[in-house]
């Protein structure tokens, strides 16, 4: 839950998305009046109104002229095919990120992440889990690794922040590109704890190798979603096939 610094709008933000994702209101169910929030919660119309601004940006909410504001959808929508950070994302959505840094340590990379970026799994790189959060609710844990050379160039950098922008002010050079994998998964008893979800919560796992402008290869980031909270969305277009 929202602590008692979180800003109003963004309490009331997540309660009702809260009461999206329980079913309390359900798909194509009516948002109780702007006028009928104020008096629930004690604040002004544009408290209210920025609160379910940022949930029709979030594409939980449609507003019907004349009519009302109604749950469109119950869970975020990720759009897959531009690449931002966590932090980037959430703004757009209208959402308030937080991120909480859980740990810091420089590990073996394993087979696994040694697979994805062609590199020996023995390679010594820095390993930052984190904790993020919207609206003062947890939605995903993230675990961002740093390969040589920026497993020590960019260890003192603000893990709390957006890393996209904290890689580009300390190296000058930008993030532009990344390959993607997403799969579903089960929670293991870890996350289980970490997101305060049920046993046996779907989540989302996406992986994500990392590249800067000029083709050096800054690691990659792994994520998992609550499949309540999240989707994933794809523009595509079908053209001519390239020849081999």
């Amino acid at each position: 839950m929202p602590d008692r610094n979180t800003p109003m709008y963004a309490r009331i933000l997540a309660d009702i998305r809260g009461e999206i994702a329980a079913g309390t209101l359900a798909l194509g169910d009516r948002l109780p009046p702007e006028a009928a929030l104020c008096e629930r919660y004690g604040v002004s119309r544009m408290t209210v109104r920025h609160a379910v601004d940022g949930l029709v940006a979030a594409g939980l909410l449609k507003r019907r002229r004349g009519v009302g504001t109604f749950v469109s959808r119950t869970k975020t929508e990720r759009v897959a095919s531009r690449l931002l950070g966590f932090r980037e994302d959430a703004l757009a959505h209208g959402l308030t990120p937080t991120t909480e840094v859980l740990s810091a340590a420089t590990e073996a990379l394993g087979a696994e992440d040694g697979a994805i970026l062609d590199l020996p799994a023995a390679t010594r790189v820095l390993r930052v889990r984190r904790r993020r959060s919207t609206g003062g609710e947890a939605i995903g844990l993230n675990t961002v690794v740093l390969v040589p050379p920026f497993a020590t160039l960019l260890r003192e950098i603000d893990f709390s922040g957006s890393l996209y922008t904290a890689v580009a002010e300390a190296l000058g050079a930008e993030v532009a590109g990344a390959s993607q994998t997403v799969e579903a998964v089960v929670a293991d008893a870890s996350t289980v704890t970490m997101l305060q979800v049920p046993d046996g919560t779907a989540l989302l796992r996406v992986t994500r190798a990392t590249y800067l402008e000029d083709g050096r290869t800054l690691g990659l980031t792994r994520t998992l979603y609550r499949g309540d909270r999240y989707f994933l969305s794809l523009q595509l277009e079908r053209g001519e096939p390239r020849p081999p």
